[in-house]
């Protein structure tokens, strides 16, 4: 299974910066699927973060490939600069019989980005630090092997906090912190990554509530959906009942659907 990664809140970036002192390289965070492929033989072999092979919703990458390697990424669709989740690999990622597929491909073509590579030629790489495992991953000149493939670009010290202005004045996700030193921790959530999103926070007045097995999804009159589970969703179902409406708290990734919606809203409070 995938590596994870821990978080940090994007107020506390600078801080942690100023202590880490040069220990972590920062690499933009794509919105996609994630996915690992297997080069072996020329075959290629793709499976998601839980281990389920994905190859057939892909068929950009059905041809041959040259080296034998294991590799780490994200799957995306990527429109303006921007990798779009919602409005964009979501339509790929639906997808299950191979003229959808097909459909899919044409209006939502997948660039497959590359951040670490964890098998080399037989070997188990998992072990080796970051900064070794790069090297090994550049040498593989992927973006040669295939045109819709690209590596991250890994930013240094001075440079990370121009990364995060540049990735959030384009309505990008955030960033990701990696240990130079750091390995592959196989299945785990690591300090070794550090995931800093451009969370935003906003009031929204709900008006109308569906029920659901673990609590219910609540809408504004704008169309604006948030999934609210646990206890939570009583207070916010009464609220709605009684009063025709409940003032929430959101947090959001930014106002950057094709359709004007919150990108990934999650709900935080009620407000009243």
């Amino acid at each position: 299974m995938v590596m994870l990664c821990e978080k940090i809140q994007k107020g506390d970036l600078p801080i942690f910066l100023s202590v880490a002192k040069g220990k972590f390289i920062a690499e933009e965070k794509e919105d996609g699927d994630r996915v690992r492929m297997r080069v072996s033989g020329g075959k290629v072999t793709l499976t998601n973060r839980r281990g389920r092979e994905v190859t057939f919703q892909y068929p950009e990458f059905a041809g041959e490939l040259e080296g034998d390697f294991l590799i780490d990424g994200e799957m995306c669709v990527i429109f303006d600069g921007v990798s779009q989740f919602n409005e964009g690999i979501s339509f790929r990622t639906h997808c299950k019989s191979a003229d959808t597929i097909r459909k899919a491909a044409d209006g939502y073509p997948v660039t497959y980005v590359v951040f670490d590579v964890i098998e080399h030629n037989g070997k188990d790489l998992r072990n080796l630090e970051w900064t070794e495992r790069r090297a090994i991953l550049e040498s593989l000149n992927l973006e040669v092997l295939h045109a819709d493939i690209k590596l991250t670009k890994p930013h240094y010290e001075d440079d990370i906090m121009s990364l995060w202005t540049d990735v959030v004045s384009r309505g990008g996700e955030g960033i990701i912190l990696k240990d130079v030193k750091g390995k592959y921790l196989e299945g785990k959530r690591s300090s070794n990554w550090r995931k800093v999103k451009d969370v935003h926070e906003v009031d929204l007045t709900f008006t109308k509530f569906e029920k659901h097995n673990a609590g219910i999804t609540v809408e504004t009159t704008d169309g604006i959906r948030c999934t609210i589970n646990g206890s939570q969703s009583d207070e916010v179902q009464t609220l709605i009942e009684t009063n025709g409406e409940c003032v929430g708290t959101i947090n959001h990734l930014g106002n950057v659907t094709k359709n004007g919606k919150y990108r990934q809203p999650t709900w935080k409070k009620v407000v009243g």
